[in-house]
C-alpha cells in the first residue's frame, strides 16, 4: 500500500496545496451535511448528559464551525445561557492573558472590568459582552457569571488574596454544587484545579504561590479605579491536569457525550475536589514533580 508520505513526495507545493484546500472543502461538506446541529439539538444533547435547569454550570470551550454547530459564537453562548433558565447560572473563565500570570502582573498592565479582553476563547468574549453578565473584579483569574446568583458569585473576588481560593467565585461554584462542562476542548482547561489546589496547599511538598505579593491597578464597572493586591501562582510548579484526568476516568467520574462532531466531557465540581484531596493524600500528585526536581536542582 502506497502511504500519504510516499505522494507526498512526487508533488509539487502547488499540488499539495490544492489537494489540502480540497480536501478541507470535502470534509466541511460533509460536517454541513452528516453533522450539523442547531442550538435545539446542543441543549437537548447536554440534558440527555444530566445538566439541568437548576445547575451552576461552568463551561471551557472552543468554538469550531468544522465540528457542525450551525450558528455563531454568540449563539452558542445564547444556547449555553438558556440551559440554566431562571433557575440556574452559566460561568466562565475570562482570564486577559497568555502564559503565566506572574509574567502578566510584573508588566503593571491595569485590569478593566468592562474593557479588557477575554484571551479564552471567542465564546467567552462574546459571552463577557452579553448583555446581563457580569464580570469579577480581579486581575488575573475574572470569572463570568450570568443567572441568578451571577451578582453573588462574582461579588469581592478583588479582595481575595488567592485568585482561585476562598472567597473567589471558584469556592462559591462549589458550594452551588457546580458542574463543569468541557466543550470541544481538553481537560486540561480546567481552571478550578486552582481552587483545589488551594484548598491543599498546606498538604503539598512545594510553594503553590510566588512569595511575592502583586498590587494591580483595576478599574471597577463605574470607571473608578481601585488597588487589588494579589499572589500568582508558581509558575516553576508544572501542574498535571492530565494525570487528575486519568485518576477520574479511572473512577468513572467523567462522563462524555456527543452532539454532532463536538464532544463533551462532564465532571462534579464535587468529584473533582474529592478526586484530587485523595491523589493529594496518596502522594500521586497531580504535577510534573520530576520536571521541577530537574530544575530545581539544576539551578545554582
Amino acid at each position: 500500500m502506497i502511504s500519504t508520505n510516499t505522494i507526498g513526495r512526487y508533488l509539487s507545493e502547488k499540488q499539495k496545496r490544492v489537494l489540502k484546500a480540497n480536501f478541507t472543502k470535502i470534509r466541511n461538506i460533509v460536517t454541513r451535511t452528516l453533522f450539523r446541529y442547531d442550538a435545539e439539538k446542543l441543549k437537548s444533547g447536554l440534558k440527555k448528559m444530566g445538566i439541568v435547569e437548576s445547575d451552576t454550570l461552568m463551561v471551557h470551550v472552543n468554538f469550531n464551525p468544522e465540528n457542525g454547530f450551525q450558528g455563531t459564537p454568540l449563539d452558542l453562548v445564547n444556547a449555553l445561557a438558556e440551559l440554566g433558565g431562571e433557575k440556574g447560572n452559566l460561568l466562565m473563565v475570562s482570564i486577559p492573558f497568555r502564559g503565566a500570570a506572574y509574567d502578566y502582573l510584573a508588566l503593571g498592565k491595569g485590569f478593566n472590568v468592562k474593557k479588557t479582553l477575554s484571551m479564552m476563547g471567542l465564546v467567552t468574549e462574546m459571552f463577557r459582552r452579553r448583555e446581563g453578565t457580569f464580570r469579577s473584579l480581579h486581575p488575573t483569574h475574572p470569572v463570568l457569571a450570568y443567572g441568578k446568583d451571577a451578582e453573588r458569585l462574582v461579588a469581592d473576588h478583588e479582595r481575595c488574596l488567592f485568585p482561585c481560593g476562598a472567597g473567589s467565585p471558584f469556592e462559591k461554584f462549589h458550594q452551588l454544587k457546580g458542574k463543569i462542562l468541557f466543550l470541544d476542548v481538553g481537560f486540561g482547561a480546567i481552571t478550578f484545579f486552582h481552587y483545589v489546589e488551594d484548598l491543599l496547599k498546606e498538604r503539598l511538598p512545594f510553594p503553590i504561590y510566588d512569595e511575592r505579593l502583586f498590587s494591580a491597578t483595576v478599574t471597577d464597572s463605574k470607571g473608578e479605579n481601585r488597588v487589588v493586591q494579589t499572589y500568582a501562582f508558581n509558575k516553576e510548579i508544572p501542574r498535571s491536569a492530565q494525570k487528575l484526568e486519568t485518576e477520574m476516568l479511572r473512577k468513572g467520574k467523567i462522563l462524555k457525550g456527543r452532539v454532532g462532531n463536538s464532544r463533551f466531557m462532564l465532571v462534579l465540581a464535587e468529584d473533582v475536589v474529592s478526586c484530587q484531596t485523595a491523589m493529594v493524600e496518596a502522594g500521586n500528585y497531580p504535577y510534573d514533580l520530576s520536571r521541577w526536581r530537574q530544575e530545581r536542582d539544576e539551578k545554582p
